[in-house]
């Protein structure tokens, strides 16, 4: 239920400057506070929105008028233009000429972006699906046009043919609702229309947090080391990590009904690469305690112990993290991958 106004605050919003007088009410004694979800480390280019509360927890945002640096907002919400130093202040207008100022000013420190964005796409797919092939193919394509796709290959043993079924295949598809193969999802968001346009419209976005991959294999011995490193405040957002170990240059043969690759059915013999053969974390992530997701804090998040038994060949193998935000269809919010033995930078 929504809070009711204090009857002094109903009077102020109601009276005019001169009657508030008259009715002995002290507007010095009203108060109020301003924020942002965001804390006060912000991103160039990054919209971020502001909020307003009274002293009793009312959101009073609407009522606000918001500034930076003196110069009125227009709303809300600001991108702002360069790095440096801002001061957001806030008058709130109690009607009647009457206004308040907030109790608070954010010391807004703003930054370029300083993490890459990248775009994970998990195509839900099978050795029996006679359709898949076609996301293969546009997939293969985007990747010679593009950098910054990271591809997961999810197979469901479909009519137990499958040789690279992921066991927890169906968490994520229940979760995710993916009734049909091939299923493309990009960044856990929406499913790819399998254009590099649509790729595009997500690299373009500026990211809060970037992720870093090194690994190290000796014998049958496995060091990952992943960290998150936080470009902003989230104080409040719910995160979660999901690391996957992927295979390269697997081999089996594809169904196919579509003319990609010579219109062959099946394809003999056909490559799949980036198969997902484990996941190190809930393949839905680990939560990352909500005290790490400070600006400039980096979270870490080990492995060391030996390859999964999944894998056929060490030597092909890939780490895929990434981060998702949300308590349920978590939405992917920067990812990363490493080659085996690779060091891989936000």
């Amino acid at each position: 239920m929504r809070k009711l106004l204090p009857l002094a605050g109903i009077l102020l919003v109601m009276m005019t400057a001169c009657n508030r007088q008259e009715a002995g009410i002290d507007i010095s004694q009203i108060h109020f506070r301003i924020q942002s979800p965001y804390g006060n480390h912000y991103l160039t280019g990054k919209e971020i929105p502001f909020e307003a509360t009274d002293a009793n927890g009312n959101d009073i945002t609407a009522s606000v008028r918001f500034a930076v640096n003196g110069q009125r907002m227009g709303g809300s919400t600001y991108r702002f233009p360069a790095a440096g130093d801002y001061a957001v202040t806030a008058v709130w207008d109690l009607g009647g000429g009457a206004t308040v100022t907030a109790d608070d000013t954010i010391r807004a420190q703003v930054i370029d972006p300083r993490s890459q964005t990248r775009v994970l796409i998990e195509d839900f797919t099978g050795t029996w699906c006679v359709n898949c092939p076609r996301v293969i193919y546009h997939l293969e394509q985007a990747m010679q046009q593009i950098s910054g796709i990271v591809p997961v290959a999810i197979h469901n043993r479909g009519y137990n043919t499958d040789p690279f079924h992921f066991d927890d295949v169906e968490t994520l598809a229940s979760e995710y609702n993916i009734t049909a193969y091939p299923t493309p999802l990009i960044n856990r968001t929406e499913v790819w229309d399998e254009t590099t346009g649509h790729i595009q419209q997500y690299l373009q976005k500026i990211v809060p947090l970037g992720v870093s991959v090194s690994n190290t294999l000796s014998g049958n011995q496995w060091d990952i080391t992943v960290k998150v490193r936080f470009d902003m405040d989230l104080p409040r957002d719910t995160l979660r990590l999901v690391v996957f170990a992927t295979e390269d240059h697997l081999h089996a043969d594809q169904a196919n009904t579509t003319s990609y690759y010579g219109g062959q059915n099946p394809i003999p013999n056909f490559e799949h690469n980036h198969v997902l053969r484990y996941s190190f974390t809930d393949p839905l992530g680990d939560a990352i305690p909500q005290a790490q997701q400070s600006f400039d804090n980096e979270y870490t998040w080990t492995y060391s112990g030996p390859v999964p038994s999944q894998v056929n060949d060490p030597a092909n193998m890939r780490v895929v993290a990434f981060v998702v935000r949300g308590t349920s269809r978590a939405k992917t919010v920067n990812v990363n991958e490493a080659q085996v033995n690779e060091d891989a930078d936000y």
